[in-house]
Formats: C-alpha cells, structure tokens, sequence
C-alpha cells in the first residue's frame, strides 16, 4: 500500500497541536455544560471542566507559540495569501458574531448593546466579503 497525500500539510507543531486541542476543548466544553445543566453526577461536571479547562489553556498556549514564531519568523504562514487568512479569520468572526447580533435585536438589552453588536456584525461581515474579493483580484493576477 502506498502513502495517501491529501495535500494538506501543517508543518509546524505548534500550529498543528493548536488546531487538534481547539475541537477537543470544545467537546469537553459542551460535554461539561450539558452535565452541569443536568443533574449529573458532582464528579462528572468537575471532571469535565477540568479537562475543558486543559485542551483550552493547551489550544491557548501552542497558538501563542506559533504567534511567537511567526513574529520571529521562524515559521511559515498557514496560508500564504494575507488576504485569503484575513478572509478566514473574519469570516470566523462573522459565523460567531451574526448569530449573537440575530439573537439580541428582538431581546430586551439596552438599545446601545444592540446598536454594538448590529454594527459590529455588519463590519465583520463587509471585512468577510472585502477581502474575499481583494483574494479573487490577486487570484486572477497570479493567473493571467
């Protein structure tokens, strides 16, 4: 059997390691959640944060040294298009920040935390959009 190559390779450690603990802390959180909301066992909700508590400070800590080695630049980008990382990045944010803006409109919060995160949605989502299309102008630079 041969070696399968999915194109997709992650050199540096830290990076990979950030992005492996990120779901796990998540899964663990949730899990912690649903215990604490329930009337679970004590222990199983103790349990549960405390390994959340970990993979979030462990996700934490490798992305802060692979942040480290970028600025010294000992470490290559993930991807080598600024515009394409900045387009992932914001459009993290737009995924995280438009369904708290949909959710707090029609809530009873005071008018200038519905204003904030109305705006601050529209902003990630224009960021998103913009510098989706300033990464199909370099596209099709490099390309012709």
């Amino acid at each position: 059997m041969g070696n399968s190559n999915t194109g997709v390779v992650i050199e540096n450690e830290h990076l990979f390691r950030s992005l492996i603990c990120a779901p796990v802390a998540i899964f663990f959180a949730l899990l912690a959640q649903q215990w604490i909301t329930t009337s679970g066992a004590i222990v199983m909700s103790v349990i549960f944060v405390i390994i959340a508590l970990i993979f979030m400070l462990s996700t934490l800590s490798y992305a802060a040294y692979y942040t480290n080695e970028r600025f010294e630049g000992k470490a290559e980008p993930l991807f080598k298009n600024n515009n394409l990382s900045k387009f992932v990045v914001f459009t993290l944010l737009t995924a995280l920040l438009v369904p708290v803006a949909v959710n707090v409109v029609p809530s009873e919060a005071h008018m200038v935390f519905k204003v904030i995160f109305t705006l601050s949605a529209l902003y990630v989502v224009l960021s998103a959009l913009a510098f989706a299309a300033f990464y199909t102008n370099d596209y099709f630079a490099e390309s012709s």
